[in-house]
This record gives structure tokens, C-alpha cells and sequence, in this order.
């Protein structure tokens, strides 16, 4: 695997003028915020940088600068330019399975493949990888990487979307990876325009009226297991339908779980509307390291924070081979 610095990566950036970015499906908000502050890097530079990803912004991140560059990648939409381009930039993954439908796209094209994350056992597919598992959030490395070049200046737009890249990943600056570092480059955002009071209730208080009745719905259906550590919500195709909802709206369902007194370990599993997927959401405390169970269902993530996706899989077969999983893990 070919690991890349931060100097080495500014100088491959400077050499070339065509880019695109890219990140997981369903993004989350270290994902978009990364991807529009690099996109702000690069544009402010004068290159030419494409944004395509392969689902759309959640609801709660739309108000982030730069949201109107991002193009929802299709089998349908033009993709000749993907040609044009001379560095790719794959943001918060280390699988490029979690491309989708891009995956091909990006594997064909002659361009230099740049992967930036920090998460844990990277697949090798890309040309250069730029990784630190000990990181808070991919927004932190691109905070570093926009830090090692001394002459530009961070700007609001740029501080704003790697505030909420790193306020989300963090859990609003809970999680253990949340050091002194951290904080210090919080202030630094604040310093250069980011507005905390601003990001913090666009990303966390502004939920519709549909997403709290599907929350609602969530909530009629916990499941306790384990001698109450093990919490579950369910939700079904039908439960979206009804209130007028879809996947995005699950944006911090499954942390809200870690909340109730007593559980180590939280899963959100839902069916997704107008799929063949079921979604699983794996949050946990202290050294119930989700990130397994999340490999059993081929996701992966992070100790306390992972998720996955079964395609073609039954609600009740997942459900009932994840108690038995969770169990043969954490609860024998």
C-alpha cells in the first residue's frame, strides 16, 4: 500500500488541474463536510473539481456552502468527464464497494486514485492512501492537509464544513478520539468563520415533522436484550411510507438509543424504501467493539460506531442473525 504525507499530497495536488471527490453511500456529516471543504481547497486554487456522489445530502447538512456543486451520480448521467480528470479524491472509505454504481467508473479511469480516512483495515484498490485511524474524522485530516499549505488561508466556508465534519463524526465532541488536538482545531475553525451555535442547530434542530413521527415509530418498537445493555429499533418499508420519510431521515436515530441509562450497544435496522437493502446502524460505549458486529454483515466503521447494508435479505432473518451475533460476541 503506497502511503502518501501531507507535503507529498500538496505536491501532487499542485501539478494538476482536473479533480474529482467522492465519498460513501449514504453519507453522514464528516463525509459531505469533507468533501465540500476539499472542493473549496481545490476551487479556491483555481482547479477544476467535480463532486459526485452516489446518494443524496441528508436533509440536515443541506445548508452547508458548496451543496449545489455535489451531483447525484445516476447509470443515466453523462460521465465522459470523469475522463477529464487527473486526481480522484475518495473521502471516509476505505472499500470502494461503498461507491455503488461509481465503483467501476473510478476503477476504470486513468487518474490517480488518492484515498483520505481513518478508518481501521483499508482495501487496496487506489493509487496513494492517506490514513490515520487515530484521527477524530476525515475532516480532520483535511483540516490538516488545507494547514500544511502555507499559502492559503482557511476561509468560512471551508471552516464551516470541517466544523461539522468533525462536530458530527465526534458526537458533538463525546467520543474518545475527541483530545486536546481536536479542540484545539475546533478553535482554529471558530477563529477562521465557523459558527458553532449556527452549525449545531442546522445539523441537530431542524428536523421535519415526518422524520420525528418515523422517530416515533422507532421508538414504539425497542427491543431490550441482554439484561437491558443490547437496544434495538426496527423499522419497517411500511413505517416510511406512512409518514412520508426515506433513509436520510435516519440521520442520529441510533445514537439517540446510547442515551437510555444502562446500554452498551445500540442497532438501528431498516428496511429501506424503494430498495432490496436493510440497513444496519451499530453505535456502542466502552470496549464493545461494534465495528465487529458490523463485519459479520460486511460493514465495518469504527469501536463505537459502524454500520452495514444485506441486500436481499429478510427483516426477520437480519434481525433474528443479529441477536444471535451480538450474543456469540459480546454476551456468551
Amino acid at each position: 500500500m503506497n502511503n502518501i504525507d501531507f507535503n507529498s499530497l500538496l505536491n501532487l495536488v499542485q501539478d494538476k488541474n482536473n479533480y474529482l471527490i467522492t465519498t460513501h453511500l449514504n453519507p453522514d456529516g464528516d463525509a459531505i463536510g469533507s468533501v465540500l471543504a476539499l472542493y473549496h481547497y481545490l476551487s479556491g486554487k483555481g482547479k477544476n473539481v467535480y463532486v459526485v456522489i452516489t446518494d443524496d445530502v441528508p436533509d440536515n447538512l443541506k445548508f452547508l456552502d458548496g451543496v449545489d456543486k455535489i451531483q447525484l451520480f445516476s447509470e443515466n448521467i453523462d460521465t465522459q468527464w470523469i475522463d477529464s480528470v487527473e486526481l480522484i479524491f475518495i473521502l471516509d472509505l476505505n472499500d470502494i464497494t461503498r461507491l455503488r454504481g461509481l465503483e467501476n467508473k473510478i476503477l476504470s479511469s486513468n487518474a490517480k486514485k488518492i484515498v483520505i480516512d481513518h478508518h481501521l483495515n483499508p482495501k487496496e484498490f487506489a493509487d496513494y492512501y492517506l490514513i490515520d485511524t487515530e484521527a477524530s474524522s476525515t475532516g480532520e485530516l483535511i483540516y490538516k492537509l488545507i494547514k500544511n499549505d502555507k499559502n492559503f488561508q482557511i476561509n468560512k466556508n471551508i471552516a464551516e464544513n470541517l466544523y461539522a465534519a468533525i462536530l458530527t463524526d465526534t458526537g458533538s465532541f463525546r467520543f474518545p478520539r475527541t483530545d486536546e488536538e481536536v479542540h484545539l482545531i475546533i478553535a482554529d475553525l471558530i477563529k477562521n468563520g465557523a459558527d458553532p451555535v449556527k452549525i449545531y442547530e442546522e445539523i441537530y434542530n431542524k428536523n421535519s415533522f415526518n422524520k420525528i413521527r418515523l422517530l416515533g415509530r422507532g421508538y414504539s418498537n425497542l427491543e431490550l436484550f441482554f439484561d437491558n445493555t443490547f437496544c434495538l429499533m426496527t423499522l419497517k418499508k411500511e413505517d416510511f411510507l406512512e409518514t412520508n420519510t426515506n433513509n436520510s431521515d435516519l440521520e442520529n436515530f441510533v445514537e439517540s438509543l446510547m442515551a437510555i441509562d444502562g446500554i452498551k450497544i445500540g442497532v438501528l435496522i431498516a428496511e429501506i424504501p424503494d430498495s432490496n437493502e436493510i440497513k444496519l446502524s451499530f453505535r456502542s460505549k466502552d470496549n464493545y467493539s461494534v465495528r465487529d458486529l458490523a463485519m459479520k454483515f460486511n460493514g465495518g466503521g469504527h469501536l463505537n460506531a459502524s454500520g452495514a447494508r444485506v441486500k436481499n435479505g429478510s427483516l426477520a432473518s437480519v434481525k433474528s442473525n443479529l441477536i444471535y451475533e451480538t450474543k456469540k460476541l459480546f454476551f456468551r
